[in-house]
């Protein structure tokens, strides 16, 4: 039998059900590895939505910290995450040269072709107008590519990339142009608020994490954990930038790690996570939370069942990804 010891002072089951969507958290479950997902609180926002997930490392509070800070999605091919890259505090085209080793998937040829007809009339790519103007002149360096990306098609990305990286990382999200590809431009700071505003019991629970990141609005006081990834999001490559910041504690970690530009398939998406550390049957353990939200054009047209379908969607692409975590963290020493 399975059995919770609480720190001193502290109840980590009862602090998770205060701002969660799980009430009844099967521990025995969890602790043999099991993931529990649900979909969280509904958005009268209609591009929002959100997910969490609770699940438990069998490794003490420090060490489960430590994996997922330095956890990669690129080692497992099933989340189709195909290069990942971190970044420096300034950021420049060279920084995402392993773009031009991309691999010859159909989702990055995809991209390619997308890439390549920008200009020619509508585009699902979300670029401000003046990134479309810097393709249209061809003003980008081409990048040196041994991969599926034309020189031309890595430059340009690596040219958007490295300044809207320096914009966030020198002014947080108020500093990022818009996606200006339709009638209403789409600003990452408008969505994020937007998001935290319909996560009240999140944004409680996370305040002074909150207020520490210009991820989510707050002073830049906590240092970022800045990157990039290449993935395929519904069947076509897409380029992101992201930041993590973390705030560690003696009886909890918190993070939150943000995807602050997508080139497309979603706005922005927002991670939380909380870890306190339990004894399970003697052995010290850690509990971890992780909280979802996602702004997406798509997400806008759905109602009924296929909005409850996109949640449903959602909950097993981020069930997944900590399932392969788990994984991970089974074989760490």
């Amino acid at each position: 039998m399975l059995f919770l010891i609480a720190p001193a002072g502290a109840d980590p089951l009862a602090e998770l059900a205060s701002f969660s969507a799980f009430k009844e958290i099967p521990l025995e479950k969890l602790a043999g590895g099991a993931v529990q997902s649900a979909r969280g609180p509904t958005m009268s926002f209609p591009r929002g939505l959100a997910v969490e997930n609770v699940y438990v490392v069998r490794k003490p509070l420090a060490k489960a910290a430590e994996l997922h800070q330095q956890w990669s999605p690129v080692r497992h091919p099933e989340l189709k995450v195909f290069l990942h890259g971190d970044l420096s505090g300034r950021p420049r085209p060279a920084d995402f040269q392993k773009l031009a080793s991309a691999p010859a998937h159909g989702a990055v040829k995809s991209f390619v072709a997308a890439t390549q007809k920008l200009g020619s009339g509508a585009t699902e790519l979300q670029l401000s107008s003046a990134e479309l103007k810097m393709w249209a002149s061809g003003s980008a360096p081409a990048l040196v590519s041994g991969g599926a990306l034309p020189p031309p098609v890595g430059g340009f990305w690596s040219a958007v990339l490295s300044q809207r990286a320096q914009a966030f990382l020198s002014g947080g999200l108020s500093r990022l142009p818009g996606y200006e590809m339709s009638k209403e431009p789409i600003r990452a700071a408008e969505e994020v608020a937007r998001l935290l505003k319909e996560s009240g019991k999140v944004r409680g629970q996370f305040a002074s994490l909150i207020a520490s990141t210009p991820l989510t609005g707050g002073r830049a006081s906590l240092s970022p954990s800045a990157y990039w990834e290449l993935a395929d999001i519904e069947g076509q490559a897409t380029v992101t930038l992201g930041a993590s910041y973390y705030r560690p504690g003696a009886d909890t970690w918190q993070a939150v790690d943000g995807q602050y530009y997508s080139s497309g398939g979603y706005y922005v998406l927002l991670t939380f996570y909380q870890l306190w550390p339990v004894k399970i049957g003697g052995q010290d353990c850690t509990l971890c939370w992780r909280g979802d939200l996602i702004s997406a054009a798509s997400l806008a047209t759905l109602r009924g069942v296929e909005r409850m379908g996109s949640g449903t969607t959602m909950m097993r692409e981020t069930k997944k990804s900590v399932e392969s975590l788990l994984k991970d963290a089974r074989k760490a020493p």
